[in-house]
Formats: C-alpha cells, structure tokens, sequence
C-alpha cells in the first residue's frame, strides 16, 4: 500500500509503484507495461474528477496491490475519497464521436480482457493514514503467470487464525464493534446485521443481505475484508 500525492506526478508515482512491484514478481514485461498504462489511468482520473473538484476529498488517494484467489490474481487498485457518481459501469464504456477525454475506462476495458483479467469499481474506506476515510476504488486484476512467485500457495493458517487477521483488517478500517467467538474447529465473527462470518478448515463464507453467501479461501483475508467492507459502505449509503 502506497499513499499517491495530490498533484500532477500522481500518474507517474503510480506507474513507477505497479513496474516496481510487477517486476519483482516475475511478470512478464508486456503485462507489466498494460498494467502501468491502466493505473495511470486510474491515477489520471482521481487527479481530474475528484483532487480538481471544488470539494476536495479528504485524505489521500491510495494504491493497494494484493493477490487474490486460488487462481492467483495480481489486484492493483486505486483509492480516492470521492463518493462514485452515478451508476456503476458494467459494460464498455464508449465515449461520444469527437469527445477530448473519457476513454481512460474504456482502455482499461480492453486491456484487462486481452489478459483474461477484470476491472470493477466499488465504494470502500481508506487503509493508510490515522483513520479511515469513506470513498471508493477503481481496480483492475490481472492472471498471475504460473512461474510467478505470486502463483505460489499462500502461507497455510488455521481458520481461527484467519479470522484474527480479518479482525484486525477490520477493525483498523474503522468497522465496529465486533464480536468473534471460537469453539468447534471454527470461529465466527459478528460485523453488523446481515453479515457474519463463518471461518471453518476449508476457508471463509461471508453472509451478506444483498449477495448472499460470499466464500474465499482462508488465505485470502485482505480480499474478505474488502468485500466485507464494500458491503457495509453499500449498506450505509442506502
């Protein structure tokens, strides 16, 4: 995790970021090429839609990098503290005939389908500085080759120790109060209303009001907090 300056160079940090941590997991210089344009994408659109706004978020904008899944995505999202205006883009975006801008989307569209990867954007909180701050990310995720070291099984934890760590993911994202009980080769942990979590030998399942049942590996607890997270900013914002 980064913090991104508020100016100009915002772009050029986070490109140098995503080269940086790529290339040490062995990608391959096309991605890593793809996946720089796309973040300075991302990077570009925070600078013009939310640091150039009248109301300036509060807070930094943030890059976070993590992998995700036992199919071993590379997820590179960035973070900024404007709300999402409008719908939540599903398909290609494709700009009016003529339009000076507006094709940062669509580009990241195309290049994350070259790769079989996705892109998305959801609501979620801040994770670096003193307390979190409500926002959203824009995100793209990309296959990790199998001779990556990004490929390679996660570290093996025991469920009661996943749900120590997504605790504490939690807690430091400003969710609470929560309440984790353990017993019978299992923990659960209580989030709010609606979403529970249910943490067993062969991974995690999330209740959610609106998506139902979430399940992830036990190794994946920096993707379960997102979606916990994404959940209850969802939550809120209704």
């Amino acid at each position: 995790m980064w913090a991104l300056p508020q100016d100009a160079t915002i772009a050029a940090v986070a490109r140098g970021r995503v080269r940086e941590t790529l290339r040490a997991l062995l990608i391959p210089e096309e991605m890593v090429g793809d996946a720089a344009t796309m973040v300075s994408e991302l990077a570009t659109n925070v600078l013009v839609h939310a640091l150039r706004d009248r109301c300036r978020p509060s807070g930094q904008p943030e890059l976070w990098m993590y992998r995700r899944g036992e199919a071993s995505q590379i997820v590179t999202k960035v973070f900024d503290g404007a709300p999402w205006k409008g719908a939540v883009p599903h398909q290609p975006l494709r700009p009016a005939p003529g339009a000076e801008g507006g094709r940062g989307l669509e580009l990241v569209d195309g290049l994350t389908g070259e790769h079989g990867g996705e892109w998305g954007v959801h609501r979620t909180r801040s994770r670096l500085g003193r307390s979190p701050t409500c926002g959203k990310v824009v995100y793209f995720a990309l296959p990790a080759p199998k001779d990556s070291p990004a490929a390679l099984p996660p570290i093996r934890q025991g469920c009661r120790e996943a749900a120590r760590h997504l605790e504490a993911a939690l807690r430091a994202r400003g969710l609470g109060p929560l309440h984790r009980s353990e017993g019978w080769d299992m923990s659960v942990l209580s989030v709010r209303a609606g979403i529970t979590v249910w943490a067993r030998d062969g991974g995690l399942a999330v209740t959610t009001p609106c998506a139902g049942m979430l399940r992830f590996p036990l190794g994946d607890v920096t993707e379960a907090a997102e979606a916990i997270v994404r959940h209850c900013e969802d939550l809120d914002a209704k």
